[in-house]
C-alpha cells in the first residue's frame, strides 16, 4: 500500500509539472504593450486598430503615477495599431498576433520618440518613418530659407540653389522609397509610404509589393485591398487599352470612345462649374484647331449636373468638337470610377490603337506627347 500511495503521489506530481511546463511553453492567448512613458500620469493612453475601412478601439487603459501602462490587443492578423494619447498625438506600429511589446516614449511627442522591443516590423516602420521625418524636416528648413530671402537682391540665384537642393532630396527620398520596397515586398510596413511614389512612374513598385503581399499573407485584409487597387491601377496604367466610354450628347446621340480609333484622341474630363477646367480651355481649343486634319480627336467628357450649364459653357468656350459627351451624373458619373477621377481637369491621352499614352498632361507638355504620337515634327 505505502508503495502505491508513492506512485499514485508521483503521478499527481508529474501531471502538475507537465501542466506548469504547457503554460509555460504555448503562446500568450493575447498581445499585449506594456509601456512607460515620460512625462505622463494619471491619465489614459489608447490602443487602436487601424483596418483596411476603419478605425477600432482595441484597448485603453489610465497609465500608474510613473508612467507605467499595460495594453491588450487580440489580432487574428498582422495589422496596423496606433498607441494615442490624442487625435494629433500618437504612433504608428505593425504588429502581429499575439506579439509581446515593450514600448517606450515621450508622452509630449509619441511620433520621434517612441522606441518599442518585441514587434519587428514595428520597429522597421519606426526607422523608416523616422529618416523621411527627417527628411521632411529639412525641407521645411529650405522653405525657411526661401521665405527668409525674400527680399535679397539675389533672390533668383538662391532660388534656384535651393530648387536643386529640393530636387535633389525628392530624388533621394523616391530612391530610399523604391528601395526600401524592393527590399521589403512582403511587408505591410511598405503600405504606409508606397503612395510617395507616383503609379503612373513607379508602377513596378506596386506591382512587386502587391506579389510579395499575396505571396506572404494572402487572405490579409491590407493585401487584398491592395491588391483590388493594383489591378485598378493596371487597367489604367499607359500601354493598356483605354476602357470604353459611350454616353450621350446634349442632343442624346450616343458616342463611343472606341468609335475614334484609329486617331489621337484626348479625353477630356471637364464641367462647366470647374474654373480650372474653363482656364484651360483656350489652349484645348487651340491643339484642337492645329492638328484636327492630321489624325488628331477629342472626345469631351463633362462631370455636368445642369444640362442647359453644360451647353452653355461649350457654346460660352468655343468647344467646337462633335464628342461632348455626359450623364449628368457630376461626381456620381459612372466615369468617375472607371477612370480613378479624383479631380479636374484630368486627362487621358490615346494613340491610334485605342491605348493609353500619357495621364493628366496639359499646356505644353500635353501638345509635345501629340505631336510625338502624331510624329508630326
Amino acid at each position: 500500500m505505502k508503495k502505491n500511495n508513492v506512485n499514485l503521489i508521483s503521478a499527481g506530481m508529474m501531471s502538475v509539472l507537465v501542466v506548469s511546463f504547457l503554460s509555460c511553453s504555448s503562446k500568450p492567448e493575447h498581445g499585449s504593450i506594456k509601456g512607460n512613458l515620460k512625462n505622463f500620469k494619471d491619465a489614459y493612453v489608447y490602443l487602436d486598430e487601424l483596418t483596411a475601412t476603419s478605425v477600432v478601439p482595441k484597448d485603453s487603459v489610465k497609465a500608474d503615477a510613473e508612467g507605467n501602462f499595460n495594453l491588450k490587443y487580440d489580432a487574428k492578423e498582422p495589422g496596423f495599431y496606433r498607441i494615442r494619447l490624442s487625435e494629433k498625438n500618437f504612433v504608428l506600429l505593425v504588429m502581429n498576433k499575439q506579439e509581446q511589446v515593450e514600448f517606450s516614449a515621450d508622452a509630449n511627442n509619441l511620433g520621434k520618440t517612441a522606441k518599442v522591443k518585441g514587434s519587428p516590423e514595428s520597429i522597421k516602420l519606426m526607422e523608416m518613418t523616422n529618416k523621411l521625418q527627417r527628411n521632411a524636416e529639412k525641407l521645411d528648413s529650405l522653405n525657411m530659407v526661401f521665405q527668409r530671402e525674400q527680399a535679397n537682391p539675389r533672390i533668383d540665384s538662391i532660388k534656384e540653389i535651393l530648387q536643386n537642393m529640393y530636387v535633389k532630396m525628392m530624388d533621394e527620398e523616391t530612391t530610399f522609397i523604391k528601395s526600401y520596397i524592393d527590399n521589403n515586398s512582403s511587408s505591410l510596413t511598405c503600405l504606409a509610404v508606397i503612395d510617395k511614389l507616383s503609379p503612373d512612374d513607379y508602377l513596378e513598385s506596386y506591382v512587386k509589393l502587391d506579389k510579395g503581399l499575396s505571396k506572404a499573407m494572402p487572405n490579409n485584409a491590407y493585401t487584398k485591398l491592395f491588391h483590388d487597387r493594383v489591378a485598378d491601377m493596371m487597367a489604367l496604367s499607359v500601354g493598356s487599352n483605354a476602357p470604353e466610354i459611350s454616353l450621350n450628347t446634349p442632343d442624346g446621340k450616343n458616342i463611343a470612345l472606341s468609335s475614334l480609333k484609329g486617331k489621337v484622341v484626348l479625353v477630356d474630363f471637364w464641367a462647366s462649374w470647374c474654373r480650372p477646367c474653363r482656364a484651360e480651355n483656350p489652349n484645348v481649343v487651340r491643339i484642337y484647331n492645329a492638328y484636327k486634319d492630321k489624325g488628331f480627336d477629342i472626345y469631351s467628357v463633362s462631370l455636368d449636373k445642369d444640362k442647359d450649364m453644360w451647353v452653355k459653357a461649350i457654346a460660352d468656350d468655343g468647344l467646337v468638337w462633335p464628342s461632348h459627351v455626359s450623364d449628368l451624373g457630376y461626381w456620381q458619373s459612372s466615369v468617375v470610377k472607371q477612370y480613378k477621377i479624383s479631380g479636374i481637369p484630368f486627362t487621358c491621352l490615346i494613340d491610334k490603337s485605342g491605348k493609353i499614352a500619357a495621364k493628366g498632361l496639359r499646356g505644353e507638355e500635353l501638345e509635345l506627347k501629340i505631336r510625338e504620337l502624331l510624329s508630326v515634327k
